[in-house]
């Protein structure tokens, strides 16, 4: 088994999960900023990101699939961990430590999304909650035209766009 292949897999999952973790800081700050065309940018370049990600990992799991036939385990059931232990190679401790580094950056990234999907949903409750209010300032008046006819006019009215 050539555990070099998985070494460049997770390698290069790495580096995009790395990239990926960069990408959710900009979008936090982009969020706090309230500047939504950075944020769709960013979340753009996340989605290349990680269909790139998908077409590693189908070979990543098409390698231990491949790997695992006429083995113990059947190819999904085996962990990393099993497969690692199966090569028996003495790159062994760097799979494992490349993967440890992996699950951890994939951790952080999970984190850094969770913390902004909920930054996005409390900016948006807020900003309905002021919309709320601004829609209970606008009171209808009456008066007379120049016509001597009843004219209606809202004052305080707040002409908005809302989009969700």
């Amino acid at each position: 088994m050539n555990t070099h292949k998985l070494q460049s897999i997770l390698s290069q999952e790495q580096e995009i999960y790395s990239h990926l973790v960069q990408l959710e800081e900009q979008k936090k700050e982009a969020i706090t900023a309230f500047n939504g065309d950075l944020l769709f940018s960013l979340s753009k370049e996340q989605e290349t990101l990680i269909l790139n990600l998908e077409k590693l990992e189908k070979s990543r799991q098409q390698l231990i699939k491949t790997h695992a036939a006429g083995r113990a385990f059947q190819p999904h059931d085996m962990t990393l961990k099993d497969f690692i232990t199966l090569t028996q190679t003495h790159d062994n401790k760097n799979l494992v430590a490349q993967a440890q580094v992996l699950k951890s950056t994939i951790e952080k990234f999970a984190r850094l999304h969770e913390a902004n999907k909920k930054l996005i949903n409390d900016n948006i409750e807020f900003f309905n909650v002021i919309l709320t209010s601004l829609r209970k300032a606008v009171t209808v008046e009456t008066g007379y035209g120049p016509e001597g006819l009843t004219k209606r006019s809202a004052s305080g009215a707040v002409l908005m766009n809302k989009t969700v």
